[in-house]
């Protein structure tokens, strides 16, 4: 074990018991036991124009890293990297805001598996990956994401496993903690248009999504039941502030609101309090498999993505997080994914969890809704095709780990 593992494994939350034991791992492990019935051909949600004549033919890399180890991850997350191309001088002398995949809580474990081996990026992903980006000459690496704590932004992180010391240790000081569930230490929201938004037609969000240099999407690759996926995409849906649109406010915004976002961003129920109206589009009130995947691609097109990297080396399948229910199990893909294009990074990482990235709407593993892939293609902002997209590193056969699939939330 390296310094920095005994330094992040004497400073993690621990499991009931100590820490995770191999033995404790593969107790935690369940099979999942819902498999989507075949739906109609027939969607039930209407097409996009087609928009998708002029996309970017970059690729995407894959590398097998089967632990966490953190000389280990950024080895392979370098050499991902330099297969890709562009990162080194995408980063150098920038401000780099990483959204990170965290989930709304950190209090919790699925069967006594620690969150960061399941639903949210393990420490030393996120870690590695930063520090190889002040290696190539990044000025400050602000790691971010909504939390539903009022605490000081490096504690509301710690339950996660993200030690602000440790990462400084590793970064060279250049590293950064910040909550944006409100608009923190600013002094006022960014308004973000949307370009041809469909539901929505701008965002309001914390300044630090707008004010950078260059802005990466750090996710956690798992199965979603709204989405299909959760990707680099996916990842983007905990921008919108809890402050202006959380489900604990009451009639106006609020600063101090930690709420999720499921009355105005899944069930459409309620509008976000905005500063001006943001969601002009039709969305449709309790259809999650409608309006989440819509959203993924505003949110896409209003930030746009430089850099997709994917921690698939322990995650949760089936489903995106405990809350589901039982119908969820912990697996070991052993994979790291990453793109500089986010429709073509989860187009390969969907396929290399053994689904059709440009399956129709309602069909695997979109089974609730719509391919917001394939969405995205027809607005433009990438390949979702597989015989089109250049795949470097580990070949796509050598990476593929079926995932259990998503399962049908509702009857048709």
């Amino acid at each position: 074990m390296d310094s920095h593992q005994k330094k992040f494994f004497n400073n993690a939350p621990r499991c009931p018991g100590g820490l995770l034991t191999r033995r404790d791992f593969l107790k935690g492990t369940v099979a999942a036991a819902a498999i989507a019935t075949v739906p109609s051909m027939n969607s039930a949600f209407s097409a996009t124009p087609d928009n998708s004549n002029r996309l970017s033919k970059k690729p995407v890399g894959i590398a097998l890293c089967k632990r966490y180890n953190y000389r280990e991850v950024k080895k392979s997350l370098g050499k991902l990297f330099d297969e890709i191309g562009g990162v080194r001088a995408l980063v150098k002398n920038k401000r780099v805001t990483v959204k990170t995949n965290l989930v709304n809580t950190s209090g919790e474990d699925v069967y006594g598996v620690p969150l960061w081996l399941t639903v949210t990026v393990h420490p030393f992903v996120a870690m590695a990956m930063g520090s190889l980006f002040v290696d190539y000459g990044a000025r400050e690496v602000v790691f971010c994401d909504q939390l539903p704590f009022r605490l000081p932004d490096a504690k509301a992180f710690y339950g996660y496993g993200f030690n602000l010391k440790i990462f400084n240790d590793a970064m060279n000081g250049r590293a950064k903690f910040l909550n944006t569930r409100n608009k923190g230490s600013f002094k006022d929201y960014a308004f973000v248009k949307v370009p041809d938004g469909e539901l929505a037609s701008a965002w309001e969000v914390n300044r630090i999504y707008a004010d950078t240099d260059v802005f990466v999407s750090l996710g956690k690759l798992k199965n979603h039941v709204s989405a299909g996926i959760t990707g680099g995409m996916k990842n983007m849906f905990g921008i919108p502030p809890s402050s202006l649109y959380g489900d604990d406010l009451k009639d106006e915004p609020d600063e101090n609101a930690v709420g999720y976002r499921n009355q105005s961003m899944h069930n459409c129920t309620r509008k976000p309090f905005t500063s001006s109206e943001t969601f002009t589009g039709k969305s449709i009130e309790g259809e999650h498999g409608y309006n989440v995947p819509r959203f993924v691609v505003d949110l896409a097109a209003a930030f746009p993505i430089h850099l997709v990297v994917l921690d698939a080396i322990s995650v949760l399948q089936t489903a995106e997080g405990w809350w589901i229910g039982s119908l969820v199990s912990v697996t070991h893909p052993g994979l790291l994914i990453a793109g500089t294009n986010p429709v073509s990074t989860d187009a390969v990482a969907t396929a290399a969890m053994g689904f059709n990235p440009d399956a129709q709407d309602k069909m695997l593993p979109f089974v609730n809704g719509t391919n917001y892939l394939a969405l995205a293609r027809k607005r433009g902002l990438g390949e979702n095709r597989i015989s089109n997209i250049d795949i470097v590193g580990v070949k796509l056969e050598q990476a593929r780990f079926e995932y259990q699939p998503t399962f049908r939330r509702s009857a048709l």
